[in-house]
Formats: structure tokens, sequence, C-alpha cells
């Protein structure tokens, strides 16, 4: 038995007519179109992502057994759901695509990659957490979501709905917090991204949030801005989307914070001054 390019198997030469799917504890399972014996003909574990496959370890065949105990990469493309859950389109002939959704939890590792933690089936004690890890990049997107571009082809980008926590923080704390709802077995639940970077306002008045990636580049998420001045020189940034749209978040940049930058904090006090209009000050994008 082989996989083909369009992840058909084929047995003997001819093709197994059957559909890729997942169960509720995320075994991978090849079933037969026609039910009778033998309709499972290969079960395995999930073991790893890239940006356009999913690798499995076959655990179990039925027809024939010269795969098990190898991995098998299946091809096609990663789409993050109207409930944030993670789905992978199998590719398959005539255009066609299994469509298998994960349920299980966001999350970030050290240098802000992407991950996912799903559980596996285990016979007896405690279920085995996988973690699926994606390269990529941050950004934001007009329509106020937060988005994660794979790295690697035509992987895409992963579009999470969410609202950023925290109306009010300081710049010096360096951390942003989105939170987000995960639908899992029927129930939603909330959870929280938590980045940690650097806050830093650019020449013409766009404020970034720059986070270290991996392979030491450094990453940025960039937002347009509304400004006003407060007490004791502070400004305060009022975020905006690329769009334009508020974010309900606003960044406070303290003297304390341009301490040894003197002449930076004077250039922006500046161009506040001249770029002033009624309601605030709008950063150039």
């Amino acid at each position: 038995m082989r996989l083909t390019s369009l992840n058909e198997l084929l047995h003997a030469g001819e093709r197994v007519e059957g559909t890729w799917a997942l169960t509720p504890y995320h075994t991978l399972q090849y079933r037969r179109h026609r039910k009778r014996e033998g309709t499972i003909v290969l079960t395995g574990d999930l073991v790893g992502a890239e940006s356009t496959g999913l690798t499995l370890q076959v655990t179990g065949q039925t027809v024939g057994d010269d795969l098990v105990g190898r991995t098998l990469t299946l091809r096609g493309r990663w789409q993050v759901d109207a409930m944030n859950r993670l789905t992978f389109f199998v590719e398959r002939e005539g255009g066609r695509y299994d469509r298998l959704t994960l349920h299980g939890a966001w999350g970030l590792g050290r240098r802000h990659e992407l991950r996912y933690h799903v559980r596996q089936s285990s016979a007896g004690g405690p279920s085995p957490v996988q973690t699926l890890t994606f390269a990529g990049a941050w950004a934001l997107s007009e329509r106020r979501r937060l988005t994660y571009v794979v790295e690697g082809g035509r992987g895409g980008a992963f579009r999470l709905r969410g609202t950023f926590q925290t109306p009010s923080i300081l710049a010096k704390t360096g951390e942003l917090r989105y939170q987000l709802g995960v639908e899992a077995a029927g129930r939603r639940r909330l959870q929280t991204l938590t980045f940690f970077g650097t806050w830093r306002v650019s020449r013409t008045l766009e404020v970034t949030f720059e986070l270290p990636m991996g392979g030491g580049r450094a990453g940025a998420l960039r937002f347009g801005a509304e400004y006003s001045t407060g007490p004791r020189g502070a400004i305060t940034a009022a975020l905006t989307a690329p769009g334009g749209q508020p974010l309900g978040l606003e960044v406070v940049f303290t003297r304390e914070l341009w301490r040894g930058q003197g002449e930076a904090f004077i250039r922006l006090r500046r161009a506040l001054e001249e770029t002033a209009v009624e309601g605030g000050v709008r950063g150039r994008w």
C-alpha cells in the first residue's frame, strides 16, 4: 500500500476508495466508502504539521502491513473557522477536500510562534497532548483581527477572532494580551494569548509592538494612533487598525520610558503639535 500525491491510498495497484476522518480524540483514520469488514483501512496518530501538510504515524492497518510504523504526510491547506478551531483540508482528486477539524487550545512558543495543543487517545491513564507548531509572522488585519501569516508556500493565514484585553496599558510593561473564544466538545471557553515585546513610536507617528521571533528575527504588530498629551509629559496613543477602526486600546508612553532618549521625546512632542487637530492627533500610515 502507498500514498499518492493527492492523498489517495493504493493497494496492489488499485485505489482504495475512502475518506480521511478524525476521531474525537484526534486519531486519524482512512475509512472505506463501502461499509463492510475492514471499513477502517488505516489509523494513525498526529505527530506534526507544516504550512501545507499534516503528518501522522501509522499505528494500525487492515489492508496489508507495509505502512505500519511509518510516518505519512497528507497535503492540503490549513484554516481557522468561525469558532477559532484549527481545520485541515486534505487535498483529494477532482478538487475535493476531506475536512479535519481539531478541537484544542491555542498557545505561543518562546519566540511567539503559534502553537495548537490537542489531546489524543490513550489506553488508560491521562490522554497525551500533541503540539502542532507553525512558523510565521504576526500582523493586524483591517478588520481588527489578529492574523498569523504561515511561512512556506500556500499555507495561508490564520485570522483569530477576538479582542485586545486591558483598555489602557503602560508601554513600559512590554506586554500585549489578546483574548479569543474557542469551542471544543460543544463548549465555548476563553483563551488569552500573551505577547512580550517593546512598544515604539516611529517618526511618522506609527505605533509598533516589536516582538522577538524564531531564527533571531524581529517581528512587529503595526497600529495607527490618535494621540493626546497628559500630565507629567505622558503621551497616550489610542490605537487603530490599518483601516482606521478604533481598537478600544490605548498605550501610555511616560517620560520615564524616554529616559536617555530626550531628543526622540522632543521630536515626538513637536510632531504632535504640528499635526494637532480637534479631538486628537491621527498618525500617518
